[in-house]
């Protein structure tokens, strides 16, 4: 009995199916009568006229509010997704002095993904901001040395963040150098500073 309900639940057929309805349907209503002859289709009309109209409506009608949800939908998604982005980028720009000592590693080491102490406030922030995200080498897992694993920043992320936003410049002073040094994190394996 359940498979005999499945067979005309509609909801549950795809869009393509009434489309293909409606062109087949609207096919018999609007051809000329001579083309319907030549393809024996033109007691169609005459016998099933209703049949077929009512198809024609209500595959059509099925085809517009789909699109319209379908239109709708994406509009929705488009308007959340600029609005999570202008948000994500205005986090980019008011970064703390740690998180701005984390992201500067990656800049400083030329990497896409450090080991880092996953126990560190800064870094599970960053985390929970998802602007850094934790490698998943095998499927779910992830791998932990000690209390570190390895981290890389977002790919939205390393498209928007720029140097500014990190305190950062293409060719720092060595004032600026000096400062940088003096503020890195304290759990980053130290080396000689890049040319």
């Amino acid at each position: 009995m359940e498979n005999f309900k499945a067979l005309f639940d509609l909801t549950k057929l795809p869009v393509k199916f009434f489309f293909l309805f409606a062109v087949i349907s609207g096919f018999i209503l609007f051809a000329d009568q001579q083309l319907l002859k030549n393809i024996h289709l033109e007691k169609m009309n005459e016998s099933y006229g209703w049949i077929i109209g009512l198809v024609f409506i209500s595959a059509s009608g099925l085809i517009i509010v789909n699109f319209t949800i379908w239109l709708f939908n994406k509009i929705n998604y488009k308007i959340k997704f600029f609005k999570v982005k202008k948000e994500f980028i205005e986090s980019l720009r008011t970064l703390d002095l740690h998180e701005k000592a984390v992201l500067r590693e990656f800049l400083i080491n030329q990497k896409t993904s450090l080991d880092v102490p996953i126990d560190d406030p800064t870094i599970s922030g960053l985390i929970r901001k998802k602007i850094l995200f934790i490698n998943q080498p095998f499927g779910n897992a992830f791998i932990i040395s000690g209390m570190n694993t390895s981290v890389s920043i977002s790919k939205f992320v390393d498209k928007n963040l720029t140097l500014k936003d990190v305190d950062f410049s293409e060719n720092p002073t060595k004032e600026e150098i000096f400062f940088l040094e003096s503020n890195r994190p304290s759990w980053i394996e130290r080396r000689p500073w890049r040319n």
